[in-house]
């Protein structure tokens, strides 16, 4: 991964539709959710970005949260938004943190990633009860290759990875049928530009608060934005 790049991301492409992005507005919905059911207290969230996977957990008051990214940018962000929490630079491509952590997640980083099976193995050493990963399945876009994406994945190819990793798979989720994908994914791509990037305004907004809430609408459990939950095999 190339800090730099993803500096500049952060500084002008996904900062917004982070927070106001109706896909990244269901994720953290089902994150909060998924992790109310397991029995943790630290967290540590991998390519935490700017931080809003972190500053949703912490509106629960009940974990300690740490993040890591490659890219200082997006570090200065999710400290601003997150000041409770405490945050490192970290390559999980080339290295682990020194401390352990009741769940590792990592939420659309490892589809970027040129050795993921290496980032899915340092997670696993880091964690002491759960890894939790969020990627893409499915055909990959020409708009997601332009912001990073090295492969989307396979349900097999997915679970063969986090195994060769080290990590027994408990759950593979997916959601998104059929509003977001394929409908949404694909259809984006015909806009001039491609799908929406940048700064928001009002009516940008509008259009995405109303995605949100169609896209409850979503066949449950089916669709190409797909999570792992997973145990460190010890």
């Amino acid at each position: 991964m190339e800090s730099v790049l993803y500096d500049q991301l952060w500084r002008s492409t996904w900062g917004d539709l982070q927070h106001y992005g109706p896909v990244h507005r269901h994720l953290l919905r089902r994150l909060v959710e998924t992790v109310s059911t397991l029995s943790v207290r630290t967290i540590l969230d991998v390519g935490c970005g700017s931080g809003e996977h972190l500053a949703a957990l912490a509106g629960r008051g009940a974990y300690e949260l740490t993040g890591a990214d490659v890219s200082p940018a997006a570090l200065e962000l999710a400290r601003r938004k997150v000041p409770s929490a405490h945050f490192n630079l970290l390559n999980i491509e080339r290295e682990c943190l020194p401390e352990t952590f009741d769940l590792v997640m990592s939420l659309q980083v490892v589809e970027h990633l040129a050795d993921d099976v290496a980032a899915l193995r340092h997670m696993g050493r880091m964690a002491r009860s759960y890894v939790l990963v969020s990627t893409l399945r499915g055909h990959m876009r020409s708009s997601e290759r332009a912001i990073g994406h090295l492969r989307n994945y396979s349900t097999d190819e997915l679970r063969r990875k986090v195994e060769r990793a080290g990590l027994k798979v408990l759950t593979i989720t997916g959601w998104g049928f059929p509003w977001y994908s394929p409908i949404y994914r694909t259809l984006s791509e015909w806009l001039p530009g491609g799908p929406p990037t940048g700064p928001m305004g009002p009516l940008s907004r509008a259009v995405a608060g109303m995605l949100y809430y169609f896209y409850w609408l979503n066949w449950p459990g089916r669709g190409d934005v797909v999570t792992v939950l997973a145990r460190p095999r010890r």
